[in-house]
């Protein structure tokens, strides 16, 4: 007879099942499923589908068992009784004295910490410091407690946890259910879920296929904003691609943003705002339809900004370069710019339409190209803030 047989995923070698005690953490003997559940009602979720995910593994998992007898780990810190496994009565002040001691010399503390420093003489016949350790899930899902909890600086509950969507069975699940057993209410505001980096030919990243990109080697050749350009660019929802050649379309895309920012800075070389800003009713009609048309795609990638939706402002951004800007706007204003006299006033009109633009266009640019905003944002004329992120 032939059947399938559980092995170790890292040494290949046959494992033997053996049922063994543990501390568990139920999910319904206080609520901890239903609140759970209740909370995730009021997650957003990027993108959507990630709710139901979610909804049904916490809907449908068994109670948690959170210990593991390994040689290393974050302790559990129980103190308890050597017939019952009883707790012992004062374990919340036991606790605390193991947690200040473990605070000052490590985790590592806790199983050279004697009994005797831990209980009363009478009861050491009795009880015995269990020296298991913590699921390492239980550890990554308490972060919300021991960092946003324990800074000034951050806001609690997070806006946004980020990962990818193996997260929905481990991040993401252990942070809701640690978040609602302490506080009531998940540890988030908002999950997004993004799907793995894989090749151009949709094959997992490996170095034994040779088809992995290393990133600093591309921030080495191409730059760090080429970098940016492509993971926004992506439609992280699906597994995300990434090659030599997807690199160098981007870095093509980069060149036509780039070079489109660097025409309207050098037509603003004489321009001061403070003093040739031609008022909006004075605008010739072509220039403010070219704002008016900034204005529109303004809005739309702000709203795509709030909804992460990234790829929608790459696309938008480099058809307005493209298309909008260099295929109709700036070709026609070319001899407004060049042929009259410095003062025109429909040389004006178009250096305020050039500006109004960049001013925008500079905002869209920084989260995804930071630092060639920074440097668009040190050439442009007037008044500004040191920087285009203050």
């Amino acid at each position: 007879i032939r059947h399938s047989y559980p092995h170790c995923w890292r040494h290949h070698s046959p494992t033997i099942y053996r049922a063994t005690a543990q501390w568990f953490i139920s999910m319904d003997k206080a609520g901890l499923r239903q609140t759970a559940l209740d909370g995730l009602q009021h997650v957003r979720f990027t993108p959507e589908w990630g709710r139901s995910r979610l909804t049904n593994m916490i809907a449908d998992r068994p109670d948690w068992g959170i210990t593991r007898q390994r040689y290393w780990g974050v302790p559990l810190c129980f103190v308890q009784h050597k017939e019952t496994g009883e707790l012992h009565p004062d374990i919340l002040n036991i606790m605390d004295k193991a947690a200040a001691v473990i605070e000052k010399d490590g985790i590592e503390a806790w199983f050279t910490l004697a009994l005797e420093e831990l209980i009363p003489a009478t009861d050491l016949a009795h009880y015995e410091k269990l020296n298991d350790v913590l699921d390492v899930w239980f550890d990554s899902g308490t972060t919300h407690y021991a960092v946003l909890r324990q800074r000034d600086d951050i806001g609690y509950p997070a806006d946004l946890y980020l990962e990818g969507s193996d997260q929905h069975r481990g991040w993401f699940h252990s942070s809701l259910l640690t978040g609602c057993a302490i506080d009531g209410h998940p540890p988030y505001k908002g999950l997004l879920t993004h799907g793995f980096t894989v090749d151009e030919s949709g094959r997992k990243m490996s170095k034994s296929l040779g088809n992995v990109v290393e990133p600093q080697k591309v921030i080495n050749n191409l730059g760090a904003d080429i970098l940016r350009l492509w993971v926004s660019s992506a439609d992280y929802s699906a597994e995300v691609s990434l090659s030599d050649n997807i690199l160098k379309q981007r870095a093509d895309a980069y060149r036509r943003i780039r070079n489109t920012c660097r025409f309207l800075l050098a037509n603003l070389h004489d321009f001061d705002p403070a003093k040739h800003a031609v008022p909006t009713d004075e605008l010739l009609a072509l220039d403010r339809y070219a704002i008016a048309r900034a204005d529109a795609l303004q809005k739309t990638i702000i709203a795509a900004y709030e909804n992460y939706e990234f790829h929608l402002i790459y696309q938008q951004l480099f058809n307005f370069c493209a298309v909008e800007m260099g295929g109709f706007y700036l070709d026609i204003i070319k001899d407004r710019q060049y042929t009259v006299a410095t003062d025109n006033r429909a040389r004006r009109s178009a250096q305020t339409a050039i500006w109004h633009i960049l001013e925008a266009m500079v905002r869209w640019l920084a989260p995804i190209l930071s630092f060639t905003a920074e440097e668009i944002w040190q050439h442009m004329p007037g008044k500004r803030e040191e920087s285009v992120f203050l």
